[in-house]
């Protein structure tokens, strides 16, 4: 018998309760909506920034390490400091956690160069800026959004921004081409683009990694895009279930071929992937492996897999 996808049905906007939303902005705990930044902050103006989301789930954070291991790692490449060391943001976003109340929830961090001094472009005489958000967990992708799957679009003119331009290992938030790209898709009638890369092989979709299964094995690009938290937890799964997995180049031929094909985000573990530009993925429905997975993530959260507790001490 076929194993049925499980996703949570409490995560809904309806449930959601944003009047618990808080933001750390200036070394202040405040309401989400005081919380506030300068117009003029380069980050604002110039994109000149990063920032990391990571989930609370049941009370804890999941992979909270590996997200502060990516957020310090993109500071270093762009040349950004947020003023505090890991511990001291680590406490902070535990801190922001517990006073909201909320048990399943999406933390925003994220670091901008600031103002610009005055008379002067030169970045290096800017101070950064440091800021977090907590809002309740809502899934990007509802039950029945899960099992219908996205219907996607490979979208062939607007390319993936290069890495000798902007790093892609560094999360930013340089997404022009993604939302040029998703306005193509959304008017021709699809949920979602999936980009490529200069080279013209796949990259990435907004906000998502991109993974097909062909011949029973995870394949997902390997250069040219974000470094995904849950795609290496999906990968990871997917060893302890006997599936192979590997990062590699992935064309769009082999892409449309593939026996089933998902997309990862930390707002929702996987979403599968059913139709890329009107043409079935597999059978057009979620796959065996892909809701495997998916069950399993869930399985291995509620059992506490890389969760670190709200209520931990904060030590390195």
């Amino acid at each position: 018998m076929t194993e049925a996808l499980q996703v949570p049905t409490h995560l809904t906007v309806e449930n959601a309760d944003f009047s618990k939303a808080l933001g750390f902005i200036d070394g202040a705990v405040v309401p989400l909506a005081e919380a506030k930044i300068s117009v003029r902050d380069l980050g604002l103006m110039y994109a000149d920034m990063t920032y990391d989301v990571v989930h609370t789930w049941k009370g804890g954070f999941f992979r909270l390490e590996d997200h502060l291991d990516r957020f310090f790692a993109s500071m270093q490449g762009l040349r950004l400091d947020a003023g505090m060391d890991r511990a001291a943001m680590r406490a902070v976003l535990m801190d922001l956690v517990r006073r909201s109340g909320l048990p399943d929830t999406l933390v925003y961090f994220a670091c901008t160069r600031g103002q610009a001094v005055p008379g002067s472009r030169d970045p290096t005489l800017s101070r950064n800026n440091f800021f977090a958000t907590v809002t309740p967990l809502v899934l990007r992708g509802q039950p029945e959004e899960m099992a219908r799957g996205k219907d996607a679009m490979l979208v062939r003119d607007i390319r993936r921004i290069p890495g000798s331009a902007v790093n892609p290992v560094w999360k930013n938030s340089h997404w022009g081409d993604f939302i040029r790209a998703t306005f193509v898709a959304k008017d021709a009638g699809f949920d979602t683009p999936i980009l490529l890369a200069t080279d013209g092989l796949v990259a990435e979709a907004p906000g998502f990694n991109i993974v097909a299964v062909i011949d029973g094995g995870l394949v997902s690009p390997d250069s040219g895009v974000l470094e995904g938290i849950s795609c290496r937890t999906m990968f990871e799964i997917a060893a302890e279930l006997g599936i192979p997995a590997r990062y590699g180049a992935l064309t769009p031929e082999a892409l449309l071929g593939a026996e089933e094909a998902f997309l990862t985000a930390t707002s929702c573990g996987l979403f599968p992937v059913t139709r890329i530009d009107g043409t079935p993925i597999g059978a057009g429905v979620p796959g065996p492996i892909t809701t495997r997975l998916l069950n399993t993530y869930y399985r291995k959260k509620n059992a506490g897999w890389h969760i670190t507790p709200v209520t931990a001490t904060d030590k390195d």
